[in-house]
Parts: C-alpha cells; structure tokens; sequence
C-alpha cells in the first residue's frame, strides 16, 4: 500500500490565450468573411471569434475543476479600432465573462491573471506610454477589468502605467509583462538609444527580488513571445532579424540576463501571439517557455487551450494537455506535451527537454504527435504556407524552439540538413539574382551568335563592338543565307 505522504499535490491551471473576441460576428461589422447569420458560430478560418465559441470555451474550463487561470492576452478582435466599438466594450463584456468562470475556490473565486496583446492597444501594435491617448486607451481596459474584480485597486493602478503588473499570492508570484514594449513592430518606433521602455526590465528585476527574498516562486506570463516568427520564415524565408524576430535583440538580451540570473525562482515563462503550441527551450535564459495556442479559428488553427499540472510545493511543472474543438463546439481532451515528446520525467529540466526537443527532427512518431499540438489539438496541414510541411519546415520549427538567436537559429536548420539525406529546398535571394542575370547573359549571347550566323560574320572580334557598322551588318540578312533557311523549313505538299 502507498503511502498517503508519498504522493505529491498539484496545483492545476488553465492556460488561455488569444481569444479575440468579435461581438459583432455574424452582422456586416463582423471583422473578415463571417458577416452573415450563416456564418457557422463554432470556428471558421480567417474569422475571429464568436460570443457563442468563447463561452462554450470557458463554459469547459468552468468544468476542469482548476485552481487559477492564466491568459495570454489578444483580448480584442482584429482591426478593432474600425470596429465602431467603446475602448472599453470588449473588455467590460469579456472581463465578465472571465469573471464567472467556475475555479475550485482553493485560492479564491476569482483566480485571474491576464497580459495585454498587441491588438489590445488601438492602433494594432501602437502604444506610446507618454501619450495621453495611449495612456485613456489602457486605463479604459484596465478599470473594465477592476470593476469585474479581475484586478484589485493596488494591480489596476500599477498596471494603468504601462500594462504590467504582479499578480500575488501565497506561494507564487505571476509577473504580467507587456512584451509589445521590446518588439521590433511597436509603433511609434523606438530609438535603439532606449534601454529600458517604460521601465519593464527594472520592475521585472525588482519583482524577481522580492519573490527571491519571500522563498517564492515566479510565473512569467506575457503576450509577444521572444524568438523567431516562424510562419514568416517558413512563407518567405530567412530575411533580416527585424523581418523575421518578434523582439529586438538588445531587449532579448536584457531580458535573458535577467531571467538566467533568476532562474532558481522562475518556474515558468507563458506567451501567446502565435496562436500555435509550442516549447521553447532557450540556453540563454535558462528557463522553460510555453507559447500558448489560441482560441480564435483565424488562422486554420483549432480553437484550443491547455491544462497545466504544478507541483504544489515548488511550483515545477509536470505537464501541461490540450482541450480543442473540431469546429463544432464540443471541447476534447488532446495529447500531452509529456506524451507528445516521449519523456516520463517531468517537464522541469531544460537539458532533457532541449534534448527531447531536439529529437523531433529526426523522431518522426514524436513529431507527428508535437503537430497535434502545434495546430490545435489535431493535425491541420493548412495551418503552414503551402499547407505542407516539408524538411525544411519542420527544422525551421524545431530550431525555433531550440534557439532564439537569429544566426544560431539559421545555423540549427543548415546542421540538421548536414545530418541528413534530405537537401534544403529552398534558394538564397542572391544566389536566385545571380542564376537570372546569368541566364539573360548567356540569351544575349546565344542572340549575338544567331544574328552573326545569318549576317554572314564567321569572326567575334573585340574590335567589332566599337564600330557601328559592325552592328548594322547584325540586322541585314545575306540572300543565301535566307534561301538556305526557307529550304531547311519547306515541308513538300
């Protein structure tokens, strides 16, 4: 018999990301196709999400009986700000609906804690904390949230400065980031003379400290993930770090320095943005990140979120399974990064997991069981450029997660075509250029021989190109010339 002192309580909790919610789906102000009251309400590519799919959503996680739940941010629909709608309409109506969700009571009724996306500012992307119109825009979201009691007094006015703030309890610290500040599509665009925008880096530092000195442990839950944009790269290949990364590599930098030095009391990393699963498993900080997927269909991706199992003594976590909808509103149980990768242990070590990771490039059973994941709890091809993906494709995607440095990205990719059969198939833009102005050259010359041939010239001299009636004799034709080609084309009756 085992003992009852053996066995290790968990903590379990929801993981919840890019909703973005379109109260006006279905009508003519819906974003995208889906304006009419045919258009299905449980998921529909290329649309965002409808009232009816988000309360079906979290009417599922009422049912999983979890202790907290964590959002990823991406409130907002898409194109909000031609929406017609209040600053605060989506989040008054949508802060409600967090509001009633059913948790166990173990750490209160309300156990909520959200980041901003970057389509929770208006514009898309835009957010300049010493405007006044910025600053109306955030705080109108924020008060929705207090007024729901999603934030008490102390988190609101902290988080109306700049959009993070510290969600604390007895033994865990959730340290809420607005990561739209280091990305490199922040508009108004940042001088690289900014070191620190609104002061994130030193009140992310501060807030390590003080869960240091408490003996605690901190989650890090923010929206633009660090790292690679992966759908860009697989859609249009490797470009350029701004191109092609999310955040701007001095702040990656900062960020990491920080976190690897507090990396004893950092549990956890959370982002969303990407609306695809996904572990990231960075050196540079030390820390194991989740990419969380989403629940709006947009992007081909099935609505879906994942439980998240802690030990409750120490905050490791063991393992985290997806819930997903086949677009008819009925939420299943999915596959668990555990099972996917193939590992037994638990998902608190970095080196096994790099090493699990790493083996997807080669494991093509763990491979097919990460896809689940990756598009939303099913296997979903239409969710890459091409709706394929090939070697290339899946080594872009692994070394995404392996690496978050641009050039030790690219280097990742070309060491796993070294290691295998398989030829990259994709070509530079330079080598493309060169190959073209190649072939016009050897055209011009195959033209320049041509119009010799039936000019009656035998001899390319250097000479010749000078004179200009060198080059007249190319355009006239000698008569025999022209008898011996019409016989070569006569067919007889």
């Amino acid at each position: 018999m085992i003992s009852a002192a053996v066995v290790t309580a968990s903590v379990r909790v929801t993981l919840l990301s890019d909703i973005h919610y379109d109260p006006q789906y279905g009508t003519t102000k819906a974003f995208s196709q889906c304006v009419t009251s045919n258009s299905s309400v449980w998921g529909v590519a290329g649309c965002d999400t409808s009232p009816q799919l988000i309360q079906r959503a979290l009417d599922d996680v009422s049912r999983q009986g979890t202790s907290f739940i964590f959002y990823g941010g991406d409130w907002q629909r898409h194109d909000y700000h031609n929406s017609g709608l209040a600053p605060a309409a989506l989040f008054t109506d949508l802060s409600e609906r967090f509001r009633n969700v059913t948790v166990d009571g173990s750490h209160g009724t309300v156990a909520f804690s959200a980041s901003l996306g970057n389509n929770d500012v208006v514009p898309d992307y835009y957010f300049e904390w010493e405007s006044a119109a910025s600053v109306q825009e955030l705080t109108a979201r924020v008060q929705a949230m207090e007024t729901a009691g999603l934030l008490t007094a102390t988190e609101a006015g902290v988080m109306e400065k700049c959009g993070y703030y510290t969600y604390e309890k007895a033994t865990l610290h959730v340290i809420v980031l607005h990561t739209l500040l280091w990305a490199f599509r922040l508009r108004p665009y940042l001088s690289d003379a900014v070191a620190d925008p609104c002061s994130q880096f030193a009140f992310l530092k501060s807030e390590l400290q003080k869960v240091r000195d408490s003996g605690k442990r901190a989650v890090i839950l923010g929206h633009v993930p660090p790292g690679l944009d992966t759908y860009k790269v697989l859609k249009g290949g490797f470009k350029t770090p701004p191109d092609d990364l999310y955040w701007k590599p001095e702040y990656l930098s900062a960020y990491d320095a920080i976190i690897y030095a507090y990396k004893d009391v950092v549990a956890l990393q959370l982002f969303g943005h990407t609306h695809r699963f996904a572990l990231q498993v960075f050196p540079a900080n030390g820390v194991l990140s989740i990419i969380l997927p989403a629940i709006s269909p947009i992007f081909s991706n099935n609505p879906s979120y994942l439980l998240a199992d802690f030990r409750e003594k120490d905050w490791f976590l063991q393992d985290v399974r997806i819930r997903y909808s086949t677009r008819d509103g009925v939420f299943h149980a999915g596959t668990s990064a555990k099972a996917a990768l193939k590992i037994s242990a638990d998902l608190a070590s970095l080196p096994q997991l790099r090493s699990a990771v790493k083996k997807l490039a080669t494991d093509d059973e763990a491979w097919k069981n990460y896809l689940q994941m990756y598009c939303g709890g099913e296997t979903r091809p239409e969710v890459f450029p091409g709706e394929a993906c090939d070697a290339h494709c899946r080594y872009v995607v692994v070394c995404s997660m392996l690496e978050s440095n641009y050039t030790s990205i690219q280097n990742c990719v070309a060491d796993f075509f070294a290691d295998s059969s398989e030829a990259p198939c994709r070509t530079s833009p330079g080598v493309v250029a060169t190959i073209l102005i190649f072939s016009v050259m050897v055209l011009a010359v195959a033209v320049l021989l041509v119009r010799m041939a039936r000019s009656g010239q035998t001899t390319l001299a250097c000479h010749n190109f000078t004179k200009v009636g060198w080059w007249r004799s190319l355009l006239s034709i000698r008569p025999t010339s022209s008898i011996v080609v019409e016989t070569e084309l006569h067919v007889p009756a």
